[in-house]
């Protein structure tokens, strides 16, 4: 039977993991504060100096754990690995400080590299100092592996547990917690107790004592043969008929079709190193061939994957996506010549190997940051040299569109003005900053999205107003109602407001020139579609800044619509309307 833990056992490994992991402890414990304070705050904007701190110290907690294993594994003193942590943290939390006030999309995905680069890092940082043996290095991920499932259980299974508490205390005895404290109580939790929990049980790499010795599970083995090689299989056949496909059409290759194949290969690895250390058993002779074969199908698809990404960036040049895309494609090709060409290739080749290539593309002058603006700005500078020699396609505009988008959202308008003279000028003295349709439109051009349609090919219309956070409160005084009307559905709202301890009843219903609305007995027409076919500006593209209102007048009321969205076909000189947004006030005349 198995013996309970005492509390004194606990407080001794706990202690003991402390002892070990000092500075991740430490880390830890500054982020989890730092989270509670964030969630005491997060009604009244916390500050931005609380999520700096919260994310250097979970990327300096992994960080330590790569260092601290590395120290462990090569014996040397402690100072030296308290100076080293001291040294790495420093430039990690300095990295993040550096960073804009509030965070970029472009910063958040560098932050997110490089904490894959630092998990990475820990699955082959204790087997740098010594000499390398396949069966251990993987024994000590496997291990490593299950501790992160078996926290991440642990920690559920508690946190549940007490929030359930707190809740039947609640309801049965009436006591009013406050109203953070499920939030503080998984902060605790999944900060202080995973880690701890998770940390305990880290093996030693280089502890003769307890030595590493390969241990491999029944059930893992049964689920990579029945579940993940099958479905790697699938995915095989798909890709390698979809190749055999465009090649005898002669066709382009979809773009999504990269992601299939990195999804492919990263499975395909992750199935490779699984059955690797019982591959070569008699009676495996699927997962044989598997291991055996595996890096030489890739090649054909390797082909494929470089096919269609080479083919988008040289359409459209590169974004952070699509650099990505073709990093993985790089470090996927190295790989597989690794593995082809040695004759006893060791399997921390791949972690090391996407580690560092994580880390190079996160700055510096080959990083996804300076690779992607500069392919955007010199495509913005060509079209700017286009645009002073005639006028634009369609497609011209479209893609011109596209890129100023990419800019101005990434880098903001300033990145543009030394390609632009003085085109943009009136327009800054206006607003500091535009938007991408008024940028356009400053130099005589038309933005348009990626999801509209040439008239002359499609005959489609589509305008839809666009509100930025300076629009966002608008002055409704002297009306009584307000919602918003949308063709999906139909208003019911039947006895739902009191004025002046008056009941209105509000609905809506659909009608060919486009809709009735009913306030109690009342039926106001709302001839929408009439007014969307006398009015070019419905003829405008997304992000357009031209605001259209329509003002209806009757005898009880005075109705203001404003048009968020509409869009449809053009048959002629004949809109049909398919989608639209409208948002109503109404004045009630009468109301005493």
């Amino acid at each position: 039977m198995a013996k309970f833990p005492s509390l004194q056992s606990v407080i001794d490994l706990t202690l003991k993991t402390v002892y070990r992991f000092p500075f991740e402890f430490i880390a830890t414990l500054i982020g989890t504060i730092y989270l509670l304070l964030f969630i005491d705050n997060i009604d009244v904007n916390p500050e931005q100096l609380f999520i700096k701190i919260i994310i250097s110290s979970a990327l300096c907690m992994v960080l330590f754990l790569s260092i601290s294993l590395y120290f462990e594994s090569k014996k040397t003193k402690e100072w030296i690995r308290f100076l080293a942590s001291f040294i790495l943290g420093g430039l990690i939390v300095a990295f993040v400080f550096n960073l804009s006030e509030k965070l970029t999309f472009i910063e958040g995905l560098q932050l997110f590299v490089l904490s894959i680069s630092t998990h990475l890092l820990v699955s082959f940082a204790g087997f740098l100092p010594k000499k390398y043996n396949q069966k251990e290095f993987w024994e000590f991920n496997k291990q490593l592996f299950i501790r992160i499932i078996t926290s991440g259980l642990y920690s559920l299974v508690l946190y549940v547990g007490l929030a359930i508490a707190v809740t039947a205390i609640t309801k049965l005895f009436n006591v009013e917690f406050y109203k953070e404290i499920y939030g503080h109580l998984f902060v605790i939790i999944a900060g202080l107790f995973n880690t701890i929990f998770f940390l305990a049980g880290v093996p030693e790499i280089n502890n003769e004592a307890s030595p590493l010795n390969l241990s491999y599970p029944k059930g893992l083995k049964n689920f990579t043969q029945y579940v993940l090689m099958p479905l790697i299989s699938l995915y095989l056949v798909i890709l390698i008929s979809y190749e055999t496909k465009i090649l005898v059409t002669l066709s382009l290759p979809v773009g999504w079709v990269s992601y299939l194949v990195l999804v492919f290969a990263i499975f395909g690895i992750l199935s490779f190193l699984l059955v690797l250390p019982i591959a070569k058993e008699t009676g495996n002779l699927w997962m044989r061939t598997f291991s055996r074969w595996f890096y030489y199908l890739l090649v054909p698809l390797l082909g494929l994957l470089f096919w269609a990404i080479l083919y988008r960036i040289n359409l459209y040049g590169f974004t952070h996506e699509r650099y990505y895309v073709l990093l993985l494609s790089i470090w996927l090709s190295v790989v597989v010549t690794y593995f082809i060409i040695q004759k006893q290739p060791k399997i921390k080749f791949i972690p090391i190997s996407m580690c560092l290539f994580g880390l190079l593309s996160i700055a510096g002058p080959q990083s996804a940051d300076s690779i992607s603006k500069h392919s955007q700005l010199s495509r913005f500078e060509t079209y700017m040299k286009l645009a002073e020699k005639g006028k634009f396609t369609f497609k011209q505009e479209q893609d011109l569109s596209s890129i100023v988008s990419f800019l101005e959202e990434n880098y903001g308008v300033n990145a543009l003005l030394p390609f632009t003279g003085n085109k943009l000028t009136a327009l800054l003295q206006k607003d500091k900053t535009p938007n991408s349709s008024q940028i356009m439109k400053a130099f005589g051009l038309q933005y348009r999205s990626d999801y509209d349609s040439n008239e002359k090919d499609g005959n489609y219309f589509n305008y839809n107003f666009n509100e930025n956070e300076t629009q966002k409160i608008n002055v409704v005084h002297g009306y009584d109602l307000s919602f918003i009307i949308t063709n999906f559905v139909n208003l019911d709202c039947n006895e739902c407001l009191k004025i002046n301890e008056k009941t209105f009843s509000v609905k809506t219903k659909k009608q060919n020139y486009g809709l009735d609305l009913q306030i109690n007995q009342d039926s106001i027409p709302l001839k929408t579609y009439d007014f969307i076919n006398s009015n070019p500006a419905f003829e405008l593209n997304d992000d357009s800044d031209e605001i259209i209102t329509q003002k209806i007048e009757t005898v009880k009321y005075d109705i203001l619509i404003t048009y968020s969205s509409v869009s449809g076909r053009i048959n002629g000189k004949l809109k049909t309307v398919e989608n639209y947004e409208i948002k109503v006030l109404v004045k009630i005349k009468d109301l005493q």
